[in-house]
């Protein structure tokens, strides 16, 4: 029934709009801020939102990075990068089906004594594993997990203790009596997801997935008598693509996230304009909004991308737009987004038509 309503072109364009409005709607709904990174161009580091979304692209091969700098106005920025790579296993072994596998590395540094000093504040290194089953020539179902290592440190080079006070004023070289058991910690992660995709004749993709993320619950504490536990973060998205005619494609995507007693969401669209469609000389741009609600209206995020050939660039600026805005002077920060496929040749005997993708 979904197929046969989504091959219309006009009702595909009446579900965007539905779509988009409701995007809207849910913004009004959620608050606060997730505990782990994020990234306003969310939809270009799929690991981070689903391990299902491991694999799950055209190509065969992808190589994708994320650099962010959030609140440089103020005296304490935040610095966010991901690398990643992911690609399709053994993707002749079946017509109906393929395996994904992918490593991803999250960096991130921020805070008085940048929660990490001269170390790091979050390193994390994750390996990534899904397979895909075809349901039928339009839907595909992909189950993902990921195993990996979070390190977390800080220093304290940065910040003031009660102690180092003599009663009227600050005294730095004061001892701050203050003994941590240890300043670095290390713990195994474990996350997992699933994913819905669905291809239509008239050019619609479509994901929609659910990823959990640190099932174990891990401890994170620096004292050993304390216990500190890094909360499960549940991440819903749905992201997608329609053709509006030869030369326009509209993008969109949503994404909710909860963990402990913090949330946010994420809505956007672009369009994108293809300056050249011709094989081999594939342009286009893209021009889109996004928005953030976290607690109250959090940011409006303009979005640039350009997409030639295997490459695909993204950029975005935060205009924040909540009452921090008093110390950012409504300036959130700038995001870089480079995505890199290579898709295999396959030698004219060995090529069979796939309907995946």
């Amino acid at each position: 029934m979904y197929i046969v309503f989504l091959k219309s072109a006009g009702l595909i364009q009446k579900f965007l709009l539905k779509f988009l409005v409701l995007c809207i709607l849910l913004g009004y709904v959620v608050h606060s801020y997730a505990q782990d990174i994020h990234f306003s161009q969310f939809y270009y580091s799929p690991m981070n939102i689903n391990p299902a979304l491991t694999g799950v692209f055209p190509q065969d091969i992808r190589f994708s990075g994320i650099y962010r700098k959030q609140w440089e106005s103020v005296s304490v920025p935040y610095m966010t990068f991901t690398g990643a790579y992911d690609t399709k296993v053994l993707p002749k072994l079946s017509d109906n089906g393929f395996f994904g596998a992918g490593v991803i590395f999250n960096y991130d540094k921020q805070g008085y004594g940048q929660l990490g000093g001269p170390e790091l504040a979050l390193s994390q290194l994750t390996i990534s594993g899904s397979y895909t089953q075809r349901l039928d020539d339009y839907n595909f179902l992909t189950a993902g997990i990921q195993i990996g290592t979070i390190n977390r440190s800080f220093g304290i080079e940065g910040l003031q203790f009660e102690n180092q006070y003599n009663g009227d004023v600050f005294v730095p070289g004061r001892d701050d009596k203050e003994d941590f058991d240890k300043t670095s910690i290390t713990f195994l992660d474990y996350s997992t997801g699933l994913n819905w995709h669905l291809q239509t004749d008239a050019g619609l993709s479509l994901n929609a997935g659910v990823g959990i993320f640190h099932l174990s619950t891990p401890k994170q504490n620096f004292y050993n008598q304390t216990d500190t536990r890094l909360p499960m973060r549940y991440a819903v998205n749905v992201m997608g693509m329609s053709p509006l005619n030869p030369i326009l494609n509209i993008h969109f995507a949503v994404l909710y996230q909860m963990q402990g007693v913090y949330n946010e969401i994420l809505a956007g669209a672009a369009v994108e304009y293809k300056v050249n469609a011709t094989r081999g000389k594939e342009l286009s741009v893209q021009l889109g909004t996004n928005f953030r609600y976290a607690d109250e209206s959090d940011a409006v995020i303009p979005t640039f991308g350009v997409n030639y050939l295997s490459w695909q660039f993204g950029f975005s600026y935060d205009i924040n737009i909540s009452q921090f805005k008093k110390a950012t002077n409504g300036n959130g920060g700038p995001e870089i987004a480079l995505i890199y496929t290579i898709t295999r040749v396959k030698p004219p005997k060995a090529f069979k038509t796939c309907p995946i993708f």
